[in-house]
């Protein structure tokens, strides 16, 4: 058997897994199941691992679940795996394909931050934050994407999970407010003259839907970034990356073509428009086999 093929034992793991990711994230299930089966596999395992940390907070808002899990991860790391089926199938990932356990930490660091939220203060604030919940994802499933692993690759996985998480963000603000949480930096609200209140308005006012463009472009800067160096990834890695890439952006460029919206209602790419963005990326992966570089 190939080492990179799975074993018989664990596809109830991985049907388990996938089970999770495609309850809950239609466009990253999309993207990253046209990997190879067990690369695939693997980022079903990541998925759930970074699923089950989220939910303790921001859906059972139970800080001893997150303990619990961070408990199970320092098991993990120890060499000692839970019986249990995202665990089982995290280990074969581990000794399969040498994921790095540092990027896991750092996912329930930035999960513990939402414990207790605190507005972020900066825009750097809010960048490291994106890094935390979602640039650490990037660098989890890293080594599924590109072998070996540069630093160029390093930054590329961050740009791309910070990108992600902006346009999340940036999709929420009205549903977040409610809940009492504002992402939005409070010095840079307060040099702009915006306040807590605009942001559960009906209409952004135009100081707001100027920072909010503002947000955006990082976002979209750090999408292209990831584009032009898609040819430094893994061959079968190239259409699963763009994927994530297209499905993700486009969110934000909803908002961007009609910012007066972006407090209304929740920027959502249609499944039909996400069809001609599955034929775009195939296209664009195809034009990459006459390129040997960026």
């Amino acid at each position: 058997m190939a080492k990179s093929e799975i074993p018989i034992e664990l596809l109830p793991d991985v049907a388990w897994c996938e089970a999770v990711i495609r309850r809950h994230s239609g466009s990253f299930y999309r993207s990253f199941k046209r990997l190879p089966p067990g690369r695939a596999a693997a980022v079903f395992a990541v998925y759930a691992f970074c699923r089950l940390a989220d939910d303790s907070i921001d859906v059972d808002h139970d800080p001893d679940q997150l303990d619990q899990l961070a408990s199970r991860l320092q098991e993990f790391a120890a060499g000692r795996t839970p019986d249990e089926p995202l665990w089982r199938l995290l280990r074969w990932a581990f000794t399969t394909y040498d994921l790095e356990i540092a990027p896991f930490f750092e996912m329930i660091e930035g999960q513990r931050r939402d414990i207790t939220f605190v507005q972020p203060e900066t825009n750097q604030d809010l960048w490291d934050y994106c890094y935390l919940v979602a640039g650490t994802v990037g660098l989890m499933i890293l080594p599924l994407l590109a072998k070996p692993v540069t630093a160029g690759h390093r930054k590329l996985a961050i740009d791309l999970g910070q990108a992600m998480q902006m346009s999340n963000i940036l999709r929420d603000l009205a549903a977040d407010y409610r809940l009492g949480r504002i992402y939005l930096p409070a010095h840079e609200l307060a040099a702009r003259g915006i306040q807590s209140e605009d942001l559960g308005r009906a209409t952004p006012t135009p100081a707001l839907k100027s920072y909010w463009l503002e947000l955006a472009q990082g976002a979209l800067q750090r999408y292209e970034g990831v584009r032009r160096n898609l040819v430094s990834f893994d061959t079968k890695a190239r259409l699963p990356v763009l994927l994530a890439l297209l499905y993700y952006s486009h969110i934000t460029l909803l908002g961007i073509k009609n910012p007066d919206i972006v407090l209304e209602r929740r920027l959502v790419v249609p499944d039909s428009f996400k069809y001609w963005l599955y034929l775009k990326a195939q296209w664009y992966v195809w034009t990459l086999r006459f390129r040997t570089e960026v």
